[in-house]
């Protein structure tokens, strides 16, 4: 009796064993099923996108209903026309959705931000503008849509809303948001300058400087401004403050620090922090800074001497170049010629190097810009420095 009972338990488990895994395979075959049916829907839709008319697009759509199921896939839709430049479909269906009010607020959510980028895209920053001020508040979408609403506002060059948006933008998740912001009120400065309004140009300076301390042009127009109110020591420490801060652009300092020693009479000082400065860093640029200097003294003798020991110690094209230079109008019969020919050649191929870097995506140039034009980031374009030998 017993072994009856034992035996016929052991079968009822191996039945429900049997029927459970039945039931997990087919419950498999379905959800593969299923996905192959989703594929082939995807392949089937790309295969009518591609082949569309605009009546039939029409018909599509709208043939499609609009529920909680087949938002994603109107979304889809509408993204793959607008990465094909197709921006008018891409906001006729984000719009369609739009028109659906039985959709929750948060599943309308991605639709305005679609849509918002849809607009972008067709130049509407008005309008894009507009949706994105809605998300700002958004758990989902909030740090998203400001982002992309500085984007808006830095291409309709509303600086001021611009820094706004961006002080909200948290600096410890998006870094770069810091550099962007400082340049925003560096664009407000240049403008109220131009404007003979220096208190404001001075505002808009200290703010970019409290948000990001090593902001290039924010020095650079602030010592600017400084040389227009004559107030030229000031403007020597402010440059001095940038190299310290950022040695790569000590050639846009320079200059700076040039005109105000002359102003002042300063060439002793000026040398002295020149070869400090190269001291600590080699740039070849700083000493054929410190050889200007004594050129811009009239101490031509002691500025070809020092450039030839240079030369001779750290051999660079610059620092040839400008010793042949200086050294040509002395020398005498045929061999002037061949000086002079060499000289020239030097530099022309200093000319084609380029003189600007873009530390972000490679672009280089002979003119200086905030902001690449190649991939639209601000501050990564950086003068191209040479390093002496023993470097």
């Amino acid at each position: 009796m017993e072994l009856s009972a034992i035996l016929l338990l052991l079968g009822a488990a191996l039945a429900l064993g049997w029927g459970l895994g039945f039931s997990a395979r087919q419950r498999r075959y379905q959800e593969t099923s299923g996905d192959r049916d989703t594929t082939a829907v995807k392949h089937r839709l790309q295969l009518l996108f591609d082949n569309y008319s605009d009546d039939a697009l029409d018909r599509f759509v709208h043939s499609l209903d609009v529920n909680p199921e087949t938002l994603s896939l109107h979304i889809s839709i509408g993204k793959h026309f607008r990465t094909e430049g197709e921006v008018e479909k891409a906001i006729f269906i984000h719009q369609n959705l739009m028109s659906h009010p039985e959709l929750p607020k948060v599943q309308s959510e991605p639709v305005v931000y679609e849509l918002a980028k849809d607009y972008k895209a067709a130049g509407l920053f008005d309008r894009a503008e507009a949706l994105l001020k809605q998300l700002v508040d958004s758990k989902a979408f909030g740090d998203k849509s400001k982002k992309l609403l500085l984007d808006v506002l830095e291409l309709e060059k509303d600086w001021e809303q611009a820094v706004d948006t961006g002080l909200e933008i948290d600096f410890r998740k998006h870094p770069e948001v810091r550099i962007r912001v400082a340049q925003y009120c560096c664009e407000m400065a240049e403008i109220a300058q131009s404007n003979g309004d220096h208190i404001e140009a001075r505002r808009n300076l200290g703010r970019a400087l409290s948000t990001d301390k090593s902001c290039a042009r924010a020095h650079l127009c602030l010592a600017s401004l400084y040389i227009e109110q004559e107030r030229y020591r000031d403007a020597i420490q402010q440059v001095k403050l940038l190299v310290s801060l950022a040695p790569e652009y000590f050639t846009l300092a320079q200059p700076i620090l040039l005109q105000c020693t002359e102003l002042t009479n300063s060439f002793v000082r000026y040398r002295e922090y020149l070869m400090q400065v190269y001291r600590e860093t080699g740039q070849v640029n700083v000493m054929l800074a410190v050889f200007d200097s004594y050129m811009s003294e009239g101490l031509e003798s002691e500025a070809c001497d020092y450039l030839e020991q240079q030369t001779v110690e750290n051999p660079s094209l610059p620092a040839l170049e400008a010793l042949l230079g200086s050294r040509i109008k002395t020398i005498e019969g045929k061999g002037d010629r061949i000086w002079s020919s060499l000289a020239d050649v030097i530099r022309k191929i200093q000319q084609e190097r380029p003189r600007f870097c873009c530390t972000n995506c490679g672009f280089a140039g002979q003119q200086l810009h905030w902001m690449c034009p190649s991939c639209k980031s601000w501050e990564t374009v950086k003068p191209f420095i040479e390093y002496d030998s023993g470097r």
